[in-house]
């Protein structure tokens, strides 16, 4: 018997080996494929394997990385070695036979609204701020509210609170932080790094432990797109507008023209008007804040500037720092001065201007400068190398936050 089970056993066995052999895949003969690899003097190699490509190029977000042609060896790996690269959070992508792709060795990415790119973290001194490090940590909130002003009963919003909130009693300042257009709250997270800068400043004792509340932008979003329904409103709801009218040109001799100045942009029912009205008394209820003027902050960029300018100058007294990065003013007027010299009256501690040399946005955030000096405001205006990107915005909130509620 004992013979008899034994053989049974054996059979058993086999057989169960035999079907794990033919059930698994045979293991790959594919090479293993290290990209990007970043070498000790800062340049780095990117590799693909793609055996039918017939082109693929790398493009990046540094300086002269477009279709950078990659070549492909007897195992149908594609690479090219590039740099030495600055230290800085770079984007990158490959573009296979005209098709963009990203890097499947490379699992840390970015989404700019409908765009993903891979990310590469070059460490140094520059781009110290937004490394992560062995610190306390703050968290992330994903959390929805209702906007009335807006007239939609759930948007969704970032909220970041500081190392210890849980477990502390304690009330805290918050700074309202607003992404760009394209973006939407998941911007200053993902692009920005803002959790990170924070967490890295509060820990250096360079900012006071404060709360980021990061909303959409989008007034037609209630989400990030990707999330849930995606982009809102649906397709089919949007109408394009109607072309600008063609200006006379001028008679043969005559002076051109003026140009005629831009109509205000309407604040009652605007995103601004619902951070006001919807976001800033939410936040005030649900989580332990110190709730007035000189414990509030609010900053953003591009877009966002322009959402921070419109929603200061229509509430004046709400806050007490305003930061505007990479926006501004093109034109003045007798409307806007009288604005900023009430807003001025109203006790700000703090307005705060920043652009890159080589950014767009960089007369108007001159001219936005120049006019809140006059005025007599508390002023900071940085003007630093860099175009309009994240690159410089990273810079700004480490700057601008480490000067708030002090």
């Amino acid at each position: 018997m004992k013979l008899r089970f034994a053989v049974f056993a054996g059979l058993a066995a086999i057989a169960f080996m035999s079907f794990q052999a033919w059930a698994q895949p045979a293991p790959s003969a594919q090479p293993v494929i290290r990209s990007p690899e970043i070498h000790p003097d800062k340049t780095v190699t990117f590799r693909l394997l793609a055996p039918k490509a017939s082109e693929v190029t790398l493009n990046g977000s540094w300086e002269g990385a477009r279709d950078i042609k990659m070549t492909k060896d007897e195992n149908g790996v594609w690479s090219v070695t590039v740099g030495p690269l600055p230290a800085q959070l770079w984007g990158y992508w490959f573009m296979v036979d005209g098709v963009k792709a990203l890097d499947p060795g490379n699992a840390e990415i970015q989404r700019d609204g409908a765009r993903f790119d891979n990310l590469l973290f070059i460490s140094g001194p520059e781009s110290d701020l937004w490394e992560f490090k062995n610190v306390p940590h703050g968290t992330i909130h994903q959390v929805w509210y209702p906007s009335p002003t807006l007239k939609q009963d759930r948007r969704r919003m970032y909220v970041y609170t500081p190392p210890g909130y849980e477990a502390s009693n304690d009330r805290y300042p918050v700074l309202y932080l607003l992404h760009g257009g394209g973006g939407d709250e998941d911007a200053w997270v993902t692009m920005g790094r803002a959790n990170i800068i924070l967490d890295n400043l509060i820990a250096q004792g360079k900012a006071k432990p404060m709360i980021v509340v990061m909303p959409n932008g989008n007034a037609t979003q209630t989400v990030s797109q990707g999330f849930g329904l995606g982009p809102t409103p649906a397709p089919q709801r949007l109408v394009a507008p109607a072309p600008p009218p063609q200006a006379a040109k001028p008679a043969p001799g005559a002076p051109a023209a003026a140009p005629a100045p831009r109509p205000p942009q309407p604040y009652e029912g605007s995103y601004p008007h619902s951070l006001v009205q919807d976001v800033i008394p939410f936040v005030e209820k649900h989580y332990r804040v110190i709730a007035n003027r000189d414990n509030r902050a609010i900053a953003g960029l591009s877009m966002g500037g322009g959402h921070t300018t419109m929603a200061t100058n229509n509430n004046p007294g709400v806050f007490g720092y305003i930061g505007v990065f990479s926006a501004g003013a093109r034109t003045t007027d007798e409307a806007l001065v009288k604005q900023l010299t009430t807003l001025k009256e109203s006790g700000v501690k703090l307005y705060w201007v920043g652009v890159g040399a080589q950014d767009m946005a960089l007369e108007g955030s001159r001219n936005l400068a120049a006019l809140v000096k006059k005025i007599g405001f508390n002023t900071v205006y940085r003007e630093i190398p860099g175009t309009h990107y994240w690159f410089i915005w990273r810079v700004f909130l480490g700057e601008f936050g480490s000067l708030l509620f002090k």
